[in-house]
């Protein structure tokens, strides 16, 4: 059966294409790293070099990182997290203000926390105050704190995935798109 390829497009002229468009081309030289089978950056003398404004040019070695991944030091799923939290936490902060108190929102405020605490759902006493659903995923309003089933367990690669959070920076642009449509 072959797998149907499905293409998450967002809107140049929306919130978060310029983060989703890093956060794919991140998790689109996964294999580079993490497969070795892969024969791109197999000599130990390929750098990239990135300019600094205030240091000296830093320059990654990929034949490095490779070498960290096939001994287990590094890890597809740790990295595949570590994007996800990058661009959950940015796409959040970016659309903050737009935040209407839903459950969707308050889905992704708790992401984005669970996201500013290295992929853990961390809740105070009084958190989670209000309702947070998407799509059929909840986060628990009436267990607070340590008491909360999700708390001290991770977000991404355990309660929701890439598609996932893909599909909620989707289902956020339309809401807000839709909040300020109606308010015109």
């Amino acid at each position: 059966m072959k797998a149907e390829v499905q293409s998450h497009e967002f809107n140049q002229n929306l919130f978060f294409y310029d983060l989703v468009s890093s956060f794919s081309i991140s998790l689109c030289g996964c294999p580079v790293i993490f497969e070795p089978d892969v024969e791109i950056y197999k000599k130990a003398n390929q750098l990239i070099s990135f300019p600094g404004a205030y240091s000296q040019a830093k320059h990654l070695a990929p034949f490095q990182l490779r070498e960290q991944a096939l001994k287990g030091e590094i890890n597809k799923s740790k990295h595949i997290a570590s994007c996800c939290m990058m661009l959950a936490n940015t796409a959040y902060e970016s659309v903050k203000q737009y935040n209407d108190r839903s459950e969707v929102f308050e889905f992704f405020r708790h992401i984005r926390n669970a996201s500013s605490h290295l992929n853990n759902f961390q809740f105070n006493h009084k958190e989670p105050a209000h309702p947070a659903k998407w799509r059929g995923a909840v986060i628990e309003h009436h267990q607070k704190g340590e008491k909360n089933v999700l708390f001290g367990k991770p977000c991404f690669g355990h309660f929701i995935g890439v598609a996932d959070l893909l599909d909620l920076l989707m289902d956020i642009e339309q809401k807000i798109i839709l909040s300020l449509e109606s308010s015109v």
